[in-house]
């Protein structure tokens, strides 16, 4: 469930914030409801939405439950982390559009070539975070009967009604598999940056900007 709701959302989240600023009145519009539609959802009340309510359309898929809490998955934290990523695309100057179609680049090509390689490293936080939550969420899915570690646990719960000693293994299970994420990200992110040559100084228009406690060039 989290590594295929993980994928699925970083795809989705990507394409509403590609939506959010296209040139496409109608693409906007579209974006933006389904964004504030599944932000105004709680996950819970649309797994078992999707479960009880779509479940006998999906049974074609065999195992509908687990495809349909990816999907509930899927919406509702692409509609948290795609604003985030249109917040990374946006911080992006007008001037770098205005450069890129001076030269003959089209809207797609700024976007793959110019916007995206540089958004990458403001994006990682939130796609960690994205993971993370999705590691957490996912634990939902075990009230539809998505076989995973909180059913797990619930079923050996009611085997063996060591209800403490079960819930403290699963707790410290998550934070063995939560933490290192974070700290891959961390150094990841450092990664990106000094691949893509994203130093601390960012000259703009002439205008050079220093991060906190770093001289500005004369």
């Amino acid at each position: 469930t989290t590594c295929k709701g993980s994928l699925t959302t970083v795809v989705v989240a990507t394409l509403l914030a590609l939506c959010r600023v296209s040139p496409w009145r109608w693409l906007r519009i579209a974006a933006r409801i389904e964004t504030d539609v599944f932000r105004s959802i709680p996950l819970l009340a649309l797994i078992y939405f999707f479960y009880f309510g779509l479940g006998p359309l999906f049974t074609f898929l065999g195992d509908s439950s687990f495809w349909l809490a990816v999907l509930a998955l899927t919406l509702s934290e692409s509609s948290y982390v795609s604003e985030v990523y249109r917040g990374a695309l946006e911080s992006i100057p007008a001037l770098q559009w205005d450069a890129a179609a001076s030269i003959g680049m089209t809207w797609r090509q700024t976007v793959i070539y110019v916007m995206i390689p540089q958004a990458i490293p403001s994006a990682l936080p939130a796609t960690v975070n994205l993971i993370v939550g999705i590691i957490k969420d996912s634990s939902l899915a075990s009230l539809i009967a998505v076989p995973e570690l909180t059913l797990g646990a619930t079923i050996l719960v009611s085997n063996t009604f060591l209800t403490m000693q079960v819930y403290l293994v699963v707790a410290l299970i998550y934070f063995v598999i939560v933490m290192p994420i974070s700290y891959l990200a961390h150094y990841s992110e450092a990664f990106v940056a000094r691949r893509m040559g994203l130093a601390p100084l960012v000259e703009i228009a002439g205008v050079v900007e220093t991060m906190p406690g770093e001289p500005a060039e004369q």
